[in-house]
């Protein structure tokens, strides 16, 4: 999870805005028809199609808190822990490793016959601060690559597939590759990476193995696009056992979302033998009016058009949200809207109530082409 993103300006609602909801309304209205009764989970309407719903999870409500939980169980074939398995939390000291949370989770997920997601073994943003010096010095691709293998290890058998990096593509920070400027990358570039990836597979033979990313859905992002894909090619040029590209989907209603680029995009991935899964669903409602019904709607229609062309894919396998319900999201502070009001961005509301953004993911799922 990318934990800011520049602040968009907020417009008052004008004709055109206008124009646009109500055209959001009239796919909103189709959006809540979905093929199975409404009482057919995500989970059984993904599995219909050869595809898995999940969704991210925190240890916090997921274990205090009882309709988070029956959230959870109600919709969700496979679980990722929000922060749990990152390096802070599972290292703090040089000489204490910390797995409390993330065993509880793995151990929930194994109790409910869940599939667990593994996020994320190598990430700039998180190693405790005991590391800083280490990782800027000559030890510090030999210390990213021990805290790998030993994380992915210790639920060796256990979780079905891993982020084993997250996030190294920053074309504005100028490195050679579009590597971002982090010392691990500066000394080791590509082939550091490609190292991460086979201490994974070395850590745990058969859990598949994914790099994961941000921004490449809509129509400005191109050069990022660009970046990623020139990176897995690289990647896959040096042999690294790589099975999947996780495209996080932090989506903005209102944003301008290209149909025909994102399929080519999509298609240009699934050409290079990789699976593909949007990891980390979520629409942020920054832009939009502070309406409840107008965000509802428009958000919905926005899932609904991106999560079409996604489904379209034969590569995709599968849809995790980056939460469940509106309640626990991490947009709330990482993005908060300038009224400060809770964004509307995931399936269920405040009160686990379905939103008609439930109802888009339920009949993208339902139209989606079986695999």
């Amino acid at each position: 999870m990318r934990n800011y993103i520049g602040h968009w300006p907020t417009k008052r609602i004008d004709r055109r805005t206008l124009l646009l909801a109500a055209g959001a309304a009239f796919a909103s209205a189709h959006v809540g028809r979905a093929d199975e009764p409404s009482e057919t989970s995500l989970r059984q309407r993904a599995e219909k199609k050869g595809l898995v719903f999940g969704t991210q999870v925190n240890a916090g409500p997921l274990f205090s808190l009882k309709p988070y939980q029956d959230a959870v169980l109600r919709d969700a074939s496979m679980i990722v822990p929000e922060n749990e398995m990152k390096w802070r939390p599972t290292h703090p000291t040089a000489l204490q490793s910390n797995y409390f949370n993330a065993n509880r989770i793995a151990k929930f997920a194994e109790d409910n016959k869940l599939l667990l997601r593994g996020h994320t073994a190598v990430w700039h943003q998180n190693p405790p601060a005991w590391t800083n010096d280490i990782i800027a010095s000559d030890d510090g691709q030999k210390l990213v690559l021990e805290h790998a293998r030993e994380l992915i290890n210790h639920f060796s058998g256990h979780v079905m597939e891993w982020d084993v990096v997250n996030e190294a593509i920053a074309p504005e920070d100028g490195m050679p590759g579009n590597l971002r400027n982090w010392a691990p990358y500066n000394k080791g570039g590509i082939d550091f990476i490609a190292d991460c990836f086979y201490a994974a597979r070395e850590a745990d033979p058969k859990a598949n193995l994914y790099y994961n990313d941000f921004s490449v859905y809509y129509r400005s992002q191109g050069h990022r696009r660009d970046a990623i894909l020139g990176f897995l090619e690289k990647l896959k040029s040096k042999g690294a056992p790589i099975d999947g590209f996780g495209i996080q989907s932090h989506l903005i209603a209102k944003a301008e979302f290209d149909e025909n680029i994102y399929r080519h995009f999509l298609s240009e991935i699934a050409d290079l033998g990789l699976k593909i899964r949007a990891t980390e669903l979520d629409v942020s409602d920054v832009r939009l009016e502070p309406d409840i019904n107008l965000r509802d709607t428009i958000v919905a229609a926005h899932t609904k058009q991106y999560l079409d062309v996604l489904f379209d894919e034969p590569a995709v396998v599968g849809l995790v949200t980056w939460g469940m319900t509106d309640r626990f999201s991490w947009l709330h502070e990482g993005w908060p809207r300038k009224d400060r009001l809770r964004q509307r961005c995931l399936p269920l509301d405040d009160n686990f109530t379905r939103k008609p953004m439930w109802h888009a993911i339920a009949n993208a799922f339902d139209h989606a082409p079986s695999r």
